[in-house]
């Protein structure tokens, strides 16, 4: 075996041990909300046990450590991973839906009363999941994306993946019908200041000390803020069962105010808080930076 051959071996193993974590993660998501619900655990509880916001979080996580496992340094390298996390999540759904519908577990929610017994109508269920593969995985694609930007400017890359999260908790809780007061504790607004600082403070320690140098990664932080509202935003208004803050589509004039959102909430608002988040860790940076005397 040739050096290069080993050295690709030993860069691909911890990728391939943060995949299998993430494929374990999401296994269990699915296990543990078919158990509960066939436990009897009330509905309010078990709903957020979901695997749908899990795979969400997953591309998250496996788009920021990807790069430091030895994987998916390069755009084309996403679609495998994405394929496979959309692949695998909803062939456990399937499988907890197929169990619930020949055992006729009424508690689950995987298996409708319909199915049971009618072999047909449980066919046209499964194959709305496996529709859902090329859904999850577009989905999981842009996400993953995002967060592979980042890593041009790695500094960026722990804001934005915790922006990301933010804004899929907030729409998840508000989605299963948690109170706004409880669903505005996830509030990305407060998470991009904190970014700001972050910045500030992190970055002079990445060679992005001064105030010119500081621009760009504040920039990439906001506008890939503003893309995980877009996602959520397109989201709410592509499920509309699903009440959020975010959109409301029965309002009428859909694509319009789309459109509408793309301009003055992404681009314009993306550009004015760009400028807040900068000034925040310019000044950060300045306050934090040491003096002469405690440098000697």
């Amino acid at each position: 075996m040739s050096p290069e051959t080993q050295a690709t071996q030993s860069a691909g193993s911890p990728f391939k041990g943060l995949l299998h974590r993430v494929m374990a993660f999401l296994a269990v998501l699915v296990v543990a909300r078919f158990i509960l619900e066939v436990a009897g655990v009330p509905e309010a509880v078990t709903r957020y046990v979901s695997s749908t916001a899990g795979v969400f979080f997953a591309a998250i996580y496996l788009a920021a450590m990807a790069p430091l496992r030895g994987g998916m340094r390069k755009f084309g390298q996403l679609f495998l991973p994405s394929l496979l996390i959309a692949a695998w999540s909803v062939g456990w759904v399937i499988l907890a839906t197929i169990v619930a519908a020949v055992f006729r577990l009424e508690r689950s929610h995987f298996a409708e009363k319909s199915d049971y017994g009618n072999w047909g109508n449980l066919a046209r269920h499964l194959l709305g999941h496996v529709i859902e593969i090329g859904v999850f995985f577009v989905l999981v694609l842009v996400i993953m994306t995002i967060v592979h930007v980042a890593w041009r400017w790695p500094v960026t890359v722990a804001p934005v993946a915790v922006l990301g999260a933010l804004v899929i908790m907030r729409y998840w809780v508000e989605a299963m019908g948690a109170p706004p007061t409880a669903a505005a504790a996830w509030s990305s607004t407060i998470g991009v200041l904190l970014s700001a600082v972050y910045l500030g403070g992190l970055g002079p320690r990445q060679g992005f000390a001064t105030a010119p140098q500081l621009l760009l990664p504040s920039c990439v932080v906001v506008l890939a803020w503003r893309a995980w509202i877009l996602l959520a935003v397109l989201l709410s208004a592509l499920v509309p069962s699903y009440k959020t803050h975010f959109f409301d589509p029965t309002g009428g004039r859909v694509v319009a105010r789309l459109a509408q959102f793309v301009v003055a909430g992404v681009i314009v608002e993306g550009l004015i808080v760009s400028l807040i988040v900068w000034g925040i860790a310019v000044w950060i940076a300045r306050a934090t930076r040491p003096t002469e005397n405690a440098a000697t």
